[in-house]
């Protein structure tokens, strides 16, 4: 009943637009919390301008960043109901619905951007998106590179040691529990808020994917930028069921083929500006220290194994493991 209310309200969006921009004209929402220079969000409007291009105005985005429509966990709800019909964000789907698969961002689980990539665009991540389409009534249509997630603070973090009583936004449970054997003071906060916290004190540090630490600005209320490289993220781009099958054939292929040049493109940017992106930042007077990766992975291993045993899909962690090959 669900899914069927969902497709009529569908169709009756698509008749308003229709009425006034051609009779198979669609306009859809994708929302996220990204800032409008977030490489994710950039990569977002490339496609919203493909697909009003390539379609002849048929499919046409409305793009709506910084979190304008609420916080991830409001944006999914959104998702599944159909008041939006895209969302981009680190994969945070996995963590607010799907949490049998949330080592999936987990810390020191991937070998490197190439092995998580893999497991995100394989087997693993067909799984996690037909079990979304099961219990959700949304579905992952592409994932993309976003970078490690490394640390900013007030100060250098070159061993865990450098992190007891520091306070640190985190996002999740596992990872609260990894910085607090660190001797972090974890805690959460919507990105939305996150700089003017930093910049008052609230928090001492915060981790995220370089990209994310430019987009945000948060570079220039911290001091450092530790390369922890704790978690290789995704960016992950999910939709809609019904609104998807109610696009036509040909409405569908554009919108696929736009994405993935999005994607694409998103890759490669990821690839090559996040060293710019430092540099920039370096410009602006932020020391980047490089960690000692090793001794951050050694204490974080044993926590994310026990974690996995408790809370996740068993055999999670294996088969990420497999997908290294």
């Amino acid at each position: 009943m669900r899914k069927q209310l969902l497709g009529i309200a569908t169709v009756a969006a698509v008749a308003i637009v229709a009425g006034t921009t051609g009779a198979s004209a669609v306009t859809f929402t994708l929302a996220t919390t990204n800032g409008p220079e977030d490489l994710s969000s950039r990569a977002m409007m490339r496609w919203r301008d493909a697909l009003a291009e390539r379609s002849g105005g048929d499919l046409e985005m409305d793009f709506v960043s910084g979190g304008a429509l609420g916080g991830d966990q409001e944006l999914l709800q959104q998702l599944a109901t159909n008041e939006i019909q895209a969302h981009i964000a680190g994969p945070v789907v996995v963590h607010r619905l799907l949490p049998a698969y949330q080592c999936l961002e987990a810390e020191y689980v991937y070998d490197n951007s190439d092995h998580g990539y893999r497991v995100w665009t394989g087997e693993l991540g067909k799984e996690v998106s037909d079990k979304l389409r099961e219990d959700y009534g949304i579905e992952i249509v592409a994932v993309g590179a976003r970078g490690a997630r490394e640390v900013t603070a007030d100060r250098p973090i070159r061993e865990p040691a450098d992190l007891a009583g520091v306070k640190i936004r985190v996002t999740n449970p596992l990872r609260s529990q990894v910085f607090s054997a660190y001797g972090a003071l974890p805690g959460p906060l919507p990105i939305s808020e996150l700089y003017g916290a930093l910049r008052q004190g609230v928090f001492d540090a915060q981790e995220n994917p370089i990209p994310t630490i430019f987009g945000n600005r948060f570079y220039e209320v911290q001091k450092t930028i530790n390369l922890t490289g704790h978690v290789q993220s995704y960016n992950v781009v999910t939709a809609n069921t019904a609104f998807l099958d109610s696009l036509s054939e040909e409405q569908r292929t554009v919108y696929d083929e736009t994405l993935q040049e999005a994607m694409d493109w998103l890759n490669e940017a990821v690839k090559t500006e996040s060293s710019e992106l430092l540099e920039k930042m370096k410009a602006d007077g932020v020391e980047v220290v490089e960690s000692d990766v090793p001794a951050f992975q050694k204490v974080a291993q044993p926590i994310v194994e026990e974690f996995a045993a408790k809370n996740c899909r068993p055999g999670l962690l294996d088969d990420i493991r497999k997908a290294a090959q």
